[in-house]
């Protein structure tokens, strides 16, 4: 007995912390998503009509409940990353991996590779760490 009750207070507390409920980035994941939508149409490839826009927008509406993987670079970087998904001069193989396009590259999780030394550059933060005793 005592055995099932420790696998269930585990249980419980693996499903409390899995259940975070502090998404960041829902609106601009929104936006993004949603330049992809109105874009899509015009990229056989991406396999959504135009008849299907508004239901792709409100399929990804909810997809972004979730929010971005990356921290949200705020409004205009975001705006930005949209026009230029929507833009007609945007390959349709940009606007389906859009963190290709360099006003997006915020929606990779690190610098691509030759974003430079200034990427790979330390901080000058102090080292927090604690020592090993």
């Amino acid at each position: 007995m005592r055995r099932a009750a420790v696998c269930l207070v585990t249980l419980l507390c693996l499903a409390a912390a899995g259940c975070g409920t502090d998404p960041q980035g829902v609106d601009a994941c929104r936006e993004v998503e949603q330049a992809r939508c109105r874009r899509a149409p015009s990229c056989p490839e991406m396999g959504i009509p135009s008849d299907q826009v508004q239901a792709c927008i409100e399929f990804v509406r909810d997809q972004c409940l979730h929010g971005l993987a990356v921290p949200d670079p705020g409004t205009p970087i975001v705006e930005k990353c949209a026009r230029a998904i929507e833009d007609p001069a945007t390959s349709c193989a940009l606007v389906a991996a859009p963190e290709n396009i360099p006003d997006c590259a915020f929606l990779l999780a690190s610098p691509p590779a030759d974003a430079g030394a200034e990427a790979a550059a330390p901080s000058d933060a102090s080292d927090d760490s604690i020592p090993a005793e």
